[in-house]
């Protein structure tokens, strides 16, 4: 049995995100894997993604560099990694782009 299942659109079956099986529950996840909410049954968790798989992309981001966070927005995401683009004065290097590996909330994390 598979405990990861995509999500897709309806009308163009664009990839909107995965539910995966936490025990008992499900987990709504980002087409990245970062967690969209907390784990419920299988039907809210894919709620979930349809509602707010793509928007949250599209949103404003912080990642983590040597204990530091700095905004971000993201360019683009795939399975288990996205490409971000700093968005913060303070970040003191100057690249357009960073690629981050199996992001999660302890290393990427919606703006707060």
């Amino acid at each position: 049995m598979n405990d990861r299942h995509e999500i897709r659109r309806d009308d163009d079956g664009a990839l909107l995100g995965y539910v995966r099986r936490d025990g008992e529950q499900w987990e709504p996840l980002t087409v990245f894997g970062y967690p969209l909410g907390a784990a419920g049954p299988y039907e809210r968790a894919e709620e979930e993604v349809r509602r707010a798989g793509l928007d949250v992309l599209s949103g404003h981001w912080e990642f983590l560099e040597d204990g530091e966070w700095y905004r971000c927005v993201i360019l683009e995401a795939a399975d288990g990694e996205v490409r971000v683009r700093p968005a913060d004065h303070r970040y003191p290097h100057h690249v357009y782009a960073l690629r981050l590996e199996h992001p999660g909330p302890q290393t990427l994390r919606p703006q707060r």
